[in-house]
């Protein structure tokens, strides 16, 4: 479900919280791999979830830009009892569904980062200026945490 609001999920306590600076010269293989141990004790479930989601956000606001330069983006991560939030910030807005040629039509490719956001997200939306963020959430299954 897309969302443009940035509600952090609830009043849920939060376990824990983690801020990354993803570097453009690493790959997202270890990228994810930092994700997965960050969310380690969580359920399968939600840590695949996780790591995937995490490299989503990451391309999502490096996005197909060829003007990007190469800044580092941030990767913030809240696990919650009933939720993990992940939130991406860059230098630009994330590019699910935005055209990167201005206004030529829209590329068909683009698509498939809201695609994936749907399928994997319980909640994911996008907030603008200044953070240029793009966040999504999880749920995690109640026999996990209680």
């Amino acid at each position: 479900m897309h969302s443009e609001d940035h509600d952090t999920g609830g009043t849920s306590p939060e376990l824990a919280s983690h801020n990354l600076r993803v570097d453009p010269d690493r790959s997202m293989r270890a990228i994810t791999a930092e994700v997965e141990t960050l969310l380690d004790g969580l359920e399968e479930a939600s840590l695949r979830s996780g790591a995937l989601l995490a490299s989503e956000l990451i391309a999502q606001v490096v996005g197909r830009d060829p003007e990007f330069q190469g800044e580092p983006v941030g990767l913030t991560i809240h696990v919650r009892q009933g939720i993990v939030r992940m939130e991406a910030t860059g230098p630009r807005p994330p590019s699910v569904g935005v055209s990167s040629n201005g206004g030529s039509p829209r590329d068909p490719i683009a698509d498939w980062g809201s695609f994936i956001l749907d399928r994997l997200a319980d909640r994911w939306g996008v907030n603008g200026r200044p953070q240029q963020a793009i966040w999504a959430e999880i749920r995690r299954p109640a026999t996990a945490y209680g």
